[in-house]
């Protein structure tokens, strides 16, 4: 508006320059047109096109303005409809933080077809669905999320899984984590997805290898690459184990992280499988490092049951480690039973007893009444039979 008051002051400006000098001389102006015919002064002429272009002017954009009303409603409409949806949408949003799974899934559905980001909308009505125990729903809002954001389709994906994930879907949320993996193999998400899924359905070599190959990746979390990486060695030792396969426990234990091999669980698993397998000079040589520098009472209470090659050394190393760590319950049944495979009665009835003062167990009592049966006392080897039974059913 000021705008035009000044172009109207500037053109009476100008009208009265001219004016001013051609005041001596107004000039004449003669129009002849099919019959008709102007005479004017050049004043005149100038003043009439001076006051007669803003007027045209306002007339053309009222033409323009009328012409452009329908375009400028229709905007206008879809700005309310995109104002409402984005209201819509935040107020979604809000409800499904809130926990209103409901209210939230109907504010997010509402006006989805009216939002800018409308797959947000649907991946967001997906949680509330989940949340409602509605899985046929959820499916609908991913597949109009995929259907509306095709450039987004991974995105989409990675709900779905998370989705199928959390509602026990296990199965399925591998098949989409595969998917993923397939499409990006450098995200760290769906591997980590696809080794929960593997882990709960009990995939333990596939998990290995996943947790494998991706061990320079930052997909899942130390800690939890650790349990998981320990809990698939563990299944599939003893999967070896359980198929005879020696060669396989080996091989595995080879491929074990040296932070693993120190665990005790890990170790105990290898060695126990090894002592199955009858390779029981090599689990002897394992805990006889273990315990060279360590205490692992499992693995202590182990060499005792293995077949040694030479039991007078296997029963030396049992003494140094008596020397070394005290006379633990697991060590003194060991030296016991190495006694036993000696024929060494009197020392094995020693520490067999020692161990029964100590720390009463079903498997003392059985090795004293092995005693007693190898020296021909019987009936201390049934009292001492019973006296294991029931400490085994009491405890």
């Amino acid at each position: 508006m000021i705008r035009s008051w000044v172009l109207v002051l500037l053109a009476l400006a100008a009208g009265a320059t001219v004016a001013y000098w051609m005041r001596a001389d107004t000039g004449y102006v003669l129009v002849h047109y099919r019959g008709w015919t102007l005479e004017t002064s050049v004043l005149v002429l100038i003043g009439v096109v001076v006051l007669a272009t803003p007027l045209t002017l306002a007339v053309l954009r009222a033409l323009l303005g009328v012409l452009r009303l329908p375009a400028f409603l229709l905007r206008l409409s879809e700005r309310r409809r995109a104002e409402r949806a984005r209201d819509s949408f935040e107020a979604g949003l809000l409800k499904l933080l809130e926990g209103h799974w409901q209210r939230a899934e109907i504010e997010l559905v509402r006006r989805a077809a009216d939002h800018h980001a409308s797959h947000l909308n649907y991946l967001a009505a997906a949680r509330a669905a989940q949340r409602l125990g509605a899985a046929d729903r959820r499916d609908h809002y991913l597949e109009l999320a995929a259907r509306d954001a095709p450039k987004l389709a991974f995105a989409t994906g990675l709900t779905k899984a998370e989705l199928q994930r959390e509602r026990g879907e296990v199965a399925q949320a591998k098949a989409t984590a595969l998917k993923l993996r397939e499409t990006d193999p450098q995200h760290p998400y769906p591997v980590e997805l696809l080794a929960e899924s593997y882990a709960a359905l009990g995939e333990w070599a596939e998990l290995h290898g996943l947790l494998t190959l991706t061990e320079k990746m930052d997909s899942v979390p130390a800690v939890r690459r650790r349990e998981l990486l320990h809990r698939a060695l563990i299944e599939r030792m003893r999967a070896a184990v359980g198929d005879a396969r020696l060669d396989a426990l080996k091989q595995l234990w080879t491929q074990t992280p040296a932070t693993l091999k120190s665990d005790p669980a890990l170790r105990r698993v290898y060695a126990e499988g090894l002592a199955r397998l009858n390779a029981h000079a090599e689990a002897a040589a394992l805990v006889s490092s273990v315990l060279e520098s360590e205490w692992d009472a499992d693995l202590a209470n182990l060499y005792g049951q293995l077949h040694a090659a030479d039991p007078l050394g296997q029963l030396a190393s049992i003494e140094q480690w008596l020397s070394r760590y005290g006379e633990k319950p697991e060590l003194l049944i060991t030296a016991g039973r190495a006694c036993l495979a000696n024929k060494l009665w009197g020392k094995a009835r020693s520490y067999l007893e020692a161990v029964i003062r100590l720390k009463p167990t079903p498997a003392a009592y059985l090795e004293l009444a092995r005693l007693a049966e190898q020296t021909q006392n019987l009936e201390e080897a049934a009292r001492l039979h019973r006296q294991g039974l029931e400490l085994a059913a009491s405890s």
